[in-house]
């Protein structure tokens, strides 16, 4: 009987995200299910060590690899970054984590599908129609936003690649979410699905100003705290995940990528973020939620989520 907590977005070449992942209980979480969706490492041994730890403190973890687990640092590299991604989904299997759709039992008596979907962003220059990209008149300088967008400088993709890295991903969810699954059914991916979940609401900011009030900061932010000239819309996310997610019958889709934490439910789907995020990100109080948490989120059964209130 399990609990199904939530995170994305570790990290852990910082130091201090490192440190929060070794903090987290190892008692507290015994039964439960943890859902990471994506951004852990480059590093493809520290990517499996972290697995390896939070294997310690949950029954069972799921992980979908993000856009910096696929990054090609290395000198003299011959891995694509689809050799690489590859690369982790055996790593993964062979730790026991998984990465291929399970049932689990939660403390309810509830029968959950979890459903993995891997994911790449579509560029407005690449398809129009699915990219997320928000168009508004007094748009920042393409060029300088991919110039900032370090998968441009990190990525190998194959040479004989013939279709968008956000086709690649979407073909490889085909078979799985061409099943049918009986009882409740969540989700997870790296991207994001829809394009309303980019803009901040009411709520979310609240929840920053709160959080910024809380390290002694002015509660006010601009753009929600993102890099002058910076179009994060570009390279958010991709309609075609939102269809997997609803051709499932998916409840319930995790997410991260955006450093931005979300919880909002769209035509009968609930969305949820719960991004650790970068550590000056932290330090700027633009990660609401997880001092809340004290760690990952609980998403299922589902509990009060008040943090905006004063602690």
């Amino acid at each position: 009987m399990a609990r199904i907590f939530a995170i994305s977005d570790l990290h852990v070449d910082y130091v201090e995200n490192m440190y929060f992942i070794e903090q987290l209980s190892l008692t507290n979480y015994n039964n439960d299910v943890l859902l990471v969706a994506g951004d852990v490492t480059h590093d493809v041994s520290r990517l499996k060590s972290v697995l390896l730890l939070l294997k310690k403190k949950f029954k069972e973890v799921v992980f979908v690899p993000g856009n910096h687990d696929i990054w090609i640092r290395e000198a003299n590299c011959w891995e694509t970054s689809i050799d690489k991604f590859h690369r982790i989904l055996r790593i993964c299997k062979s730790i026991d984590v998984k990465t291929d759709p399970f049932r689990v039992t939660l403390i309810d008596r509830t029968e959950v599908w979890i459903v993995p979907l891997f994911s790449w962003y579509t560029t407005p220059e690449e398809d129009r129609d699915d990219s997320l990209y928000v168009y508004v008149a007094a748009t920042p300088n393409t060029e300088d936003s991919n110039d900032m967008w370090m998968d441009f400088h990190w990525c190998e993709w194959p040479d004989d690649m013939t279709g968008t890295p956000a086709k690649y991903f979407a073909e490889l969810n085909s078979g799985r979410c061409s099943k049918e699954y009986e009882g409740t059914v969540i989700t997870l991916s790296h991207m994001l699905p829809r394009q309303e979940l980019i803009k901040a609401e009411a709520s979310d900011l609240q929840r920053i100003a709160h959080e910024r009030e809380k390290r002694g900061l002015s509660s006010a932010i601009r753009h929600q705290g993102a890099a002058k000239g910076f179009d994060f819309t570009r390279f958010a996310g991709s309609w075609a995940i939102d269809k997997q997610i609803r051709q499932v019958n998916s409840k319930l889709h995790v997410y991260g990528h955006q450093h931005r934490n979300r919880d909002r439910t769209i035509d009968g789907v609930r969305y949820v973020s719960h991004c650790l995020g970068s550590y000056p990100e932290q330090q700027k109080g633009l990660i609401a939620g997880v001092n809340y948490w004290k760690g990952p989120k609980q998403i299922l059964p589902a509990v009060s989520d008040e943090m905006i209130k004063v602690d």
